[in-house]
């Protein structure tokens, strides 16, 4: 249901735990809830602020009156302010809900139109979490970590952060550590402040299809997976998704692509860690990335390769990735592009 067009709301009215947010975040804020409904009996609402000027404090003082939890997730942090901006301005419409209850006897409340908070009962909890960082994804095992936070028994850590490690358990060099214990010297709680979620579920529609695509910058890649986008569209009539991970300082470099196709709509927004299908233009792909990670059993890999046989090509790839693509089952394909390219295309650009 709407309100004035300023909020979106989503199953928060019979919802004892709220996420509120803006943006692509809260697509996969919905299938979370719904799953946690589903799945562990949570009830997880998600409220969409469509307009932050002027806030709609009428709207959103009601929709979480009396909920247990509310955390409010903002893809940036402030780490002089006393609050991030939305859960600022969330303090400031409570603040007047209260203001509201204090003058219930009076003959008019000063703010009429927003609710009025008469009791603590009607207080929220509220939780504060930063996420982006970095351009750091957002994957559905972060949304999991805010309401898991919230619950009898968690954290109940008033701020943190989502998707990211300030410091690793196992740091990768000896050097790597002593910065982390530098680190962790002058910042004592740094650790705490990123929390995880207890699973990252595959929340990805019935009979979907979920494909990778490992290229280097420059060679195409991201045209190719609008194509086969469009293709998926125009021949199946389905839903599709595409979040292309590249970028200008990417020319000559790994890229990646990540597309997505279903008969329903896709409400995930994060890099795919279930896929059906790697694509690999990229022949030297298991020299820099493990192109396996996430393929699911008996999935598919096509790679590109110019070796003379299957027997060569089998050769070619590192000994722990056959054993793992003999263990789980994993499809191989491969075929030579490069030179399919040079047959039919004369111009080398387009080669």
């Amino acid at each position: 249901s709407r309100g004035l067009g300023d909020v979106y709301k989503r199953q928060v009215d019979d919802a004892d735990y709220v996420i509120l947010g803006q943006g692509s975040m809260i697509a996969t804020a919905e299938a979370v809830a719904d799953y946690l409904r589903e799945q562990r009996n949570i009830k997880v609402g998600v409220v969409n602020l469509l307009m932050f000027r002027p806030f709609p404090s009428d709207l959103v003082t009601q929709l979480i009156k009396g909920k247990q939890g509310v955390a409010v997730l903002e893809r940036l942090d402030q780490p002089l302010a006393a609050d991030l901006p939305l859960i600022r301005e969330l303090r400031a419409a409570i603040g007047h809900a209260v203001e509201n209850g204090k003058a219930v006897e009076a003959k008019s409340i000063p703010y009429p139109g927003l609710a009025t908070y008469r009791s603590l009962e009607d207080l929220p909890s509220l939780y504060s979490g930063s996420f982006g960082m970095g351009s750091r994804d957002l994957q559905p095992e972060g949304l999991i970590a805010a309401i898991e936070n919230m619950l009898p028994g968690g954290k109940h850590q008033r701020f943190f952060y989502l998707s990211i490690d300030f410091l690793r358990e196992d740091p990768v060099s000896p050097k790597q550590r002593i910065h982390q214990e530098e680190i962790e010297d002058s910042y004592p709680s740094v650790r705490s402040l990123a929390i995880r979620g207890s699973e990252n579920p595959n929340l990805m529609p019935p009979n979907s299809i979920t494909v990778r695509m490992h290229s280097v910058g420059g060679w195409g890649a991201i045209t190719t997976g609008k194509n086969l986008a469009m293709t998926l569209y125009d021949l199946l009539d389905f839903h599709i998704k595409a979040n292309p991970k590249y970028g200008s300082e990417k020319k000559g470099q790994p890229t990646t692509y990540y597309l997505s196709a279903a008969p329903e709509p896709i409400r995930v927004n994060c890099e795919y860690i279930y896929v059906d299908v790697v694509l690999s233009p990229d022949p030297n792909v298991f020299q820099h990335t493990n192109a396996l990670t996430g393929l699911k059993d008996e999935g598919v890999l096509i790679i590109q390769s110019d070796k003379p046989s299957p027997e060569s090509m089998w050769a070619s790839i590192p000994e722990p990735y056959r054993r793992i693509i003999t263990d789980r089952r994993i499809k191989l394909y491969y075929l030579d592009a490069f030179r399919i390219a040079r047959e039919e295309a004369s111009d080398p650009d387009l080669q």
